[in-house]
C-alpha cells in the first residue's frame, strides 16, 4: 500500500490530511478478505461520513456549497446501497463496486470538487 498520489493532493493540509486517512482506508478494503470486508466497509463509511462532516464545516460562504454537498450526501447513499448489499449475503456487488466505482468517484471528487473548496479556503487566508 502506498500514500495519496501526489497527483491527488490539494495543497491544504487539512483536507489532505483527511483525503490520506480515506485513502489508505480504501487501500486496505479494495483487497480485504471476505471474512473483514464488512467491518472494513463499514469503518470506510464512518470515516467518510466524519470526512464529508469536517469538509462541508469548511465551505462556510462557499459559492458551490449546495452541488458539493449533494455531491456527499449521493455518495454516502451509494456507499450505503452497497453495505446493505454486502450485509445481505452478496458480498459480490460490493467489492465489484469498491475495486470498480468508489476509487474512480473519489478521484473525480477531489479533483473537481475538493481543489476548487482547497482554493477558496486559501484565498481567504
Amino acid at each position: 500500500m502506498s500514500g495519496l498520489p501526489n497527483e491527488l493532493k490539494v495543497g491544504l493540509e487539512s483536507i489532505d490530511a483527511r483525503h490520506e486517512e480515506f485513502w489508505a482506508l480504501f487501500e486496505r478494503l479494495k483487497v480485504a478478505s471476505d471474512a473483514e470486508f464488512i467491518a472494513l466497509f463499514e469503518e470506510v463509511v464512518e470515516h467518510t461520513k466524519a470526512h464529508f462532516a469536517q469538509e462541508e464545516a469548511d465551505m462556510e460562504g462557499y459559492a458551490n456549497k449546495y452541488e458539493h454537498e449533494q455531491e456527499h450526501k449521493k455518495a454516502l447513499e451509494e456507499m450505503w446501497y452497497f453495505m446493505d448489499k454486502a450485509k445481505s449475503g452478496k458480498l459480490f456487488f460490493a467489492k465489484a463496486y469498491v475495486k470498480d466505482r468508489l476509487g474512480d468517484w473519489f478521484r473525480t471528487h477531489l479533483l473537481n470538487m475538493d481543489s476548487d473548496l482547497a482554493r477558496v479556503i486559501r484565498l481567504r487566508g
